[in-house]
């Protein structure tokens, strides 16, 4: 998520108290037009909604974490504007490089040493060897904020019906899987048909925005589902694809490929199917290892 300064200026008002349209655009010296579109923005993000004029904030978690800071102190709104919410969580529990920012987050290099600039000046970060951390030992509320916000949007958005639960989302991406039919693309196991494994699912996996997805996301979708839901049926159906796949699909890296080559080497690896247990189920689908 992101939030511009004027938003985080606008919310802290909402913290101090001013929760009136007219009288927050006259304390920050905008335009009253200009504060009902920040309004807007902010209640899309789920954090506020205008009623008779008057802003009032949903009671969330992670916003009334967010208004105590603000209302406490505001010195950190530049920090977190921008991308910087994006940029701090990523960070947050374990320590990281600057290439690995950058390869995680998407942001520009150029952008994040201005982050970092920014940062030193707050005592918003420690830095580890070569790597940028967190410094929750001063911004311990902010912590919690990152925190209840990434749970928040891990659970919750508005382009999936109620009930579906999310497996992977960045700002225009999204994997999320339901019982439901969908206006959205079949992906993961429920797209495994299209490339020779045809599977009987007991609901849906969609991605939104719709375009034609191709073998190796249909992939990963299903990686990041299981990685949501690690059972040994999925890491069976993972495991078959990604053998009658294999060419395509060597040079992806994760965890779960590591554990895979692992059995398919005959090694027993603590919470995945045996090597016996995988030949047999690829005998059904013609699958040749």
């Amino acid at each position: 998520m992101r939030f511009s300064k004027t938003e985080l200026n606008v919310l802290e008002q909402i913290a101090l108290g001013n929760q009136n349209i007219i009288e927050i655009a006259k304390t920050l010296n905008k335009d009253k037009s200009q504060i009902y579109r920040i309004v807007k923005s902010l209640s899309q993000k789920d954090f506020v909604n205008l009623e008779n004029k008057e802003i009032k904030p949903f009671q969330f978690t992670h916003v009334n974490i967010l208004l105590q800071e603000l209302a406490r102190q505001s010195s950190f709104i530049d920090n977190i504007s921008g991308c910087g919410v994006t940029f701090y969580t990523f960070i947050l529990e374990e320590p990281k490089t600057i290439s690995e920012i950058i390869k995680g987050t998407g942001i520009k290099r150029s952008t994040i040493f201005h982050k970092l600039k920014e940062a030193y000046r707050n005592s918003f970060i420690k830095t580890i060897g070569n790597k940028y951390q967190f410094n929750d030992k001063v911004w311990s509320k902010l912590k919690e904020f990152f925190i209840e916000l990434q749970k928040y949007e891990q659970t919750n958005d508005k382009r999936v019906p109620p009930g579906a639960v999310i497996h992977y989302k960045i700002k225009d991406e999204i994997v999320f899987s339901t019982k439901k039919e969908c206006d959205a693309i079949l992906t993961g196991f429920s797209a495994y048909e299209q490339f020779g494994i045809k599977l009987l699912t007991i609901d849906y996996t969609y991605y939104l925005p719709n375009k034609k997805l191709t073998l190796k996301e249909v992939f990963l979708h299903s990686l990041y589902r299981t990685d949501n839901e690690k059972n040994i049926t999925n890491l069976i159906f993972i495991t078959l694809f990604y053998v009658k796949h294999k060419r395509k699909l060597k040079k992806i890296k994760h965890n779960i490929i590591d554990n895979i080559n692992k059995v398919l080497q005959n090694y027993k690896v603590e919470g995945y199917p045996t090597f016996d247990e995988i030949r047999d189920r690829a005998e059904v689908y013609d699958i040749k290892f």
